[in-house]
């Protein structure tokens, strides 16, 4: 197998495990008991953050960009194919469906889960791989066949989940105002040349610690707020901070420090929350998560020292 084939591949898988397995979305039991489940996950999972790491291999690989693709992978994901941004219904949203529910828009919930995507099934996955395999990571991944095959994938298991998964019919104006902002947004994300948003950074040999600390920070916000009297623009707003924060860190370590950063955010998913899911009833979460986290971070171990980025 070619090596660039082999590496978009574990792209591929890294996502959905991290993103829909790992996260409990779609528990360990759920994908061997339903066999069509975890393919079309990694049909579209997989190729759109191929395609994500295509375009920022391609315009340029500024984190800035990075988050901005990764907001557009979550506006279509949440937004314009499983609709759960405007159905009030949907089994997810618990306290989300009257808590910053706006013009027929659960607000809070769509920033959170595009922020949520932006970062599980996008940044982090990337960030991840091309510290494992640094040979190609300022390198593309896909040729022209590659990319074809990416966005035929993602085509028609977007197709499937928008028709099967939620047959929920959105508000006309409020759906299309979601394709204007995922128009805007690309088109952002296409000429934003700034890096870093806040000058001051993390501790110098701290990235494992503060990716752990926005793992948590992001899960207090979007679970403390919504049960409290707090307005619903406060978390948004703070959510959205944090993430702004988070993507300023990358550009300033080397690969060992970025890797830190994003298992360090791993960490609270993969061990604490996995942890609490498996007591609550989700069997086979805590083995995962606890076991992925321990390969990953025996990776970190064994990795060298590199030259900063300049």
């Amino acid at each position: 197998m070619n090596p660039k084939t082999k590496v978009a591949l574990i792209l591929s898988l890294v996502s959905p495990i991290f993103a829909e397995v790992l996260s409990g979305s779609t528990p360990p039991l759920e994908v061997l008991t339903n066999p069509l489940s975890f393919p079309f996950l990694w049909a579209y999972y997989g190729a759109g953050v191929l395609l994500v790491r295509e375009a920022w291999a391609r315009w340029g690989r500024n984190y800035v960009r990075l988050m901005l693709l990764g907001f557009v992978y979550g506006i279509v994901e949440e937004g314009l194919v499983i609709k759960s941004w405007f159905n009030p219904e949907w089994p997810d949203l618990d306290v989300f469906s009257v808590y910053g529910r706006v013009w027929g828009v659960n607000a809070v919930w769509a920033v959170w889960l595009t922020i949520f995507h932006s970062l599980m099934s996008i940044a982090i996955p990337i960030m991840v791989v091309d510290a494992l395999y640094p040979e190609f990571s300022n390198e593309r991944l896909l040729g022209r066949k590659g990319i074809t095959i990416a966005l035929v994938s993602f085509g028609v298991s977007a197709v499937a989940f928008f028709l099967f998964l939620a047959p929920y019919r959105p508000p006309a104006v409020q759906y299309f105002l979601t394709i204007v902002l995922t128009a805007l947004l690309l088109l952002l994300a296409r000429r934003v040349k700034r890096e870093a948003i806040f000058k001051r950074g993390i501790p110098k040999g701290h990235p494992f610690v503060y990716g752990f600390g926005v793992s948590f920070a992001l899960f207090f916000i979007f679970t403390a707020f919504p049960h409290s009297s707090v307005h619903p623009v406060v978390p948004s707003i703070l959510g959205l901070l944090v993430a702004l924060h988070f993507y300023s860190m990358p550009a300033r370590l080397d690969g060992r420090g970025e890797y830190a950063l994003a298992i360090g955010f791993l960490a609270f998913w993969f061990v604490p929350y996995d942890i609490i899911l498996e007591l609550n009833g989700v069997r086979g979460e805590a083995l995962l998560g606890v076991a992925t986290f321990a390969v990953l971070a025996w990776k970190l171990r064994k990795m060298e020292v590199s030259e900063p980025k300049v």
